[in-house]
């Protein structure tokens, strides 16, 4: 009774921690409650009719019971989560690794309980105390009962920290995996499982009459296995963090590369500011000598000159308007930058909307507005592209107090999904290793001024809007106070 008790509880916390792990990982199709529950219960099902029920007809060996559980996992998955295979691939066989060394680890540790136990009772028959058949029966089930809690309670315990930590060293779960990265943390799995394979096979085959030879002939044997397991488990959460320091490396040197592609744009476009002026600098000398010449037209003028006089007015009106933004916001900077965007969205067909004014009265760096300009109405521009019917791009500003807040709305097409972990959207651009730069480089610049950004979506009469609202803090020019 007590043998059939163990592996049932083994299984069934193998059952719950499966589907918490795999949940922390992935997405689920279904959002129902009892999907856990569903999960759990399947699975342990299955556990219980192949490896109790099922065991003395059609007997599974170590490696075919690994496999095995490796396509049930794996088909679990695909039913009750979306399907993300090499994600899916990591997820079954670290909780299969972590299951097999748990449970060699925990024959070492049962052994040595059980050891325990049979000294006590033996101490307990030398003295005399277990006088009577009914007592030591009672005691002997007692015993038996607390050595299978502590077995049990070593399992959960030994597996719910290894899933424990390999979860929280997972940071970037919404990260697509790819091929050879999912090699890369493979292959400690799959070493993990084959030690696990060898060491199972050489115990089980110790233990049909000779199993304690190796234990009481080579005490030392109980620690090592220990230790080869706390290596094992070791060297899974060690990939899995350098796996994640690798990540976050590649992600930093795009967000470089990015920042320094948007400050060469920024110069360029600074640059292309300070030829403009340069350029209205020599119009207003300019325009003397067009005035004087206009009023020498005007004083001799004649039918026969009227129409000269027309097309030279016409052609300084022309070289007026290129001069001229569409958009006087404060500050030159940000009227070349929604001048270049609303450009942009002409020539898409895109109503661009625009009620923004550079907050002159806060100390705010007028590059950093420049960064979130660029980026906020880029991704609006090509957001509001994609989509179809009636669209639209509104940007608006305004301060309260030494409060600045940007808001940007437009339409969009499809759906937008939100990152667990920073709260973004996650781009839908081939890159998916950069996702979300731009939007970060947005927070970055808003958190510099202790402020932060706030995403919505909307849908009204088959309208989708996303509405992002940045918020800087920013010291009123007046308050600032100089230090001698």
């Amino acid at each position: 009774m007590f043998n059939l008790l163990l592996p049932i509880f083994m299984y069934l916390i193998d059952s719950i921690l499966s589907v918490v792990y795999t949940q922390g990982f992935l997405k689920e199709k279904y959002e129902k409650r009892g999907m856990p529950v569903i999960w759990s219960a399947v699975y342990f099902l299955i556990q219980i009719l192949v490896f109790i029920i099922g065991a003395d007809r059609f007997p599974v060996g170590k490696a075919a019971g690994i496999i095995l559980n490796i396509c049930i996992l794996l088909f679990m998955q695909s039913f009750f989560f979306q399907k993300e295979m090499q994600k899916q691939l990591f997820i079954t066989f670290s909780f299969m690794a972590g299951t097999e060394t748990a449970k060699y680890m925990f024959i070492t540790f049962d052994i040595v309980v059980n050891g325990w136990g049979n000294k006590i009772l033996g101490h307990l028959l030398a003295e005399g105390i277990l006088y009577t058949g009914e007592k030591a029966v009672a005691v002997i089930t007692i015993c038996n009962a607390v050595m299978i809690a502590l077995c049990v309670l070593f399992h959960a315990l030994l597996l719910t920290g290894y899933l424990f930590f390999i979860s929280r060293k997972y940071v970037k779960k919404e990260y697509p995996l790819q091929t050879h990265e999912n090699v890369f943390l493979l292959l400690p799995c799959i070493a993990a499982l084959c030690i696990s394979v060898i060491i199972r096979l050489i115990i089980s085959t110790l233990s049909n009459g000779m199993g304690v030879v190796i234990y009481e002939a080579v005490p030392p044997t109980r620690f090592w296995l220990l230790v080869i397991g706390a290596l094992m488990f070791s060297d899974i959460i060690a990939s899995v963090v350098l796996f994640q320091r690798q990540v976050q490396y590649h992600e930093e040197t795009g967000k470089r590369a990015l920042l320094e592609n948007q400050v060469r744009q920024m110069q360029k476009e600074i640059a292309e500011i300070q030829d403009i002026y340069s350029d209205m600098r020599g119009l207003r000398h300019d325009m003397r000598s067009h005035l004087a010449n206009i009023s020498l037209l005007v004083k001799g003028a004649a039918d026969s000159v009227e129409e000269e006089l027309e097309s030279y007015i016409g052609k300084m009106e022309e070289t007026v308007s290129r001069l001229d933004f569409t958009y006087q916001t404060g500050n030159p900077i940000t009227d070349i930058i929604i001048h270049q965007k609303g450009q942009e969205a002409e020539k898409k067909q895109i109503p661009f909307e625009v009620d923004f004014a550079y907050p002159c009265n806060l100390l705010i760096d007028v590059y950093d507005i420049a960064v979130i300009l660029n980026n906020a109405l880029e991704n609006a521009i090509e957001a509001c592209g994609r989509a179809e019917g009636e669209r639209q791009i509104s940007l608006r500003s305004f301060v309260r107090g030494c409060l600045f807040f940007i808001e940007v709305e437009n339409d969009f097409a499809g759906n937008i999904v939100m990152e667990k972990e920073s709260g973004l959207p996650v781009s839908s651009k081939g890159n998916r290793r950069l996702h979300g730069i731009g939007i970060s480089n947005m927070q970055r610049c808003a958190r510099k001024y202790m402020g932060d950004i706030d995403i919505a979506i909307s849908e009204t009469g088959g309208r989708k809007k996303f509405s992002l609202t940045i918020m800087m803090n920013g010291i009123a020019a007046s308050e600032t106070v100089s230090v001698n």
